[in-house]
């Protein structure tokens, strides 16, 4: 009897461990989902409609839709999506059409976004549709504070009585190739607003590995390299190129050897 209740503590603690949670094979709800999941895993949500006013409780993780914004859907709630606990870049949502929002009701009784209510918080937005909601500010996102990125978003068809789809009080977020259509952007108590292509001048030095590359900030996360703003590469901010480190890991030992033997013979 121990051994099987054992068994099944162990297998409810590798479902909750998973890097990858799918709705609905493994679960219901994408709320339930996003409660289950831990650091660094992605909520992989497969085709359909699914129910809105989802909270990403703070966390590191990936909200994707498995194939893109055409498939899949969140639909309805008090804001969609709600980034209000702090959630940095490593919060990734990405794929999702976000639609029927109306916002979440502030002491002062106002709607605030709709689609995406950000506050704080500085998740990644990639490849959304946010079409169709609704609220007194910020239809289409209502963000407050934090360095929220929109990236390849499309916004679309978001209603308010008293402001344009997208409202930002106190905080300049990024949107790159980002389209916005009989919907614009309002700035309350803006700090600057750098409006500008990510294909421009690069802005900082990258370190990946032994390498050193002028890039932009957004770039070089991607990449999984470490960021200097401002600086250049002959600045000596990255390391030095270390002769006979294969792997980039800044050190010389036997699996540097067991590359160059794994290598050996004539280069294609």
């Amino acid at each position: 009897m121990k051994q099987v209740l054992w068994a099944a503590a162990w297998a409810a603690a590798a479902v909750v461990r998973a890097d990858t949670i799918r709705v609905p094979e493994d679960v219901d709800s994408v709320q339930e989902a996003i409660d289950m999941a831990a650091e660094g895993d992605i909520v992989d949500i497969g085709h359909g409609v699914f129910a809105g006013g989802l909270s990403l409780r703070g966390k590191a993780i990936t909200l994707r839709g498995r194939d893109g914004a055409e498939f899949t859907s969140l639909i309805g709630g008090d804001g969609v999506v709600r980034c209000v606990k702090n959630e940095g870049p490593d919060t990734v949502i990405e794929g999702l059409t976000i639609g029927g929002g109306l916002g979440f009701i502030g002491p002062d009784g106002f709607r605030r976004g709709g689609g995406f209510h950000i506050d704080g918080a500085s998740p990644r937005i990639r490849r959304c549709l946010i079409v169709g909601n609704t609220a007194d500010l910020g239809p289409g996102a209502w963000i407050r504070g934090g360095e929220p990125v929109f990236e390849d978003c499309w916004f679309h068809d978001n209603l308010s009585p008293h402001t344009t789809g997208v409202v930002c009080e106190d905080v300049a977020p990024r949107f790159i190739r980002c389209g916005f259509h009989e919907d614009g952007v309002q700035w309350i108590d803006a700090p600057l607003v750098n409006v500008r292509s990510d294909c421009e001048t690069p802005g900082g030095a990258c370190c990946l590995g032994n390498h050193c590359l002028q890039t932009t900030l957004l770039a070089c996360q991607e990449a999984g390299g470490f960021w200097h703003d401002g600086a250049a590469c002959g600045s000596g901010v990255c390391p030095q190129f270390c002769l006979g480190d294969t792997n980039a890991d800044r050190r010389i030992n036997h699996t540097d050897l067991l590359h160059v033997l794994d290598g050996w013979g004539m280069c294609p």
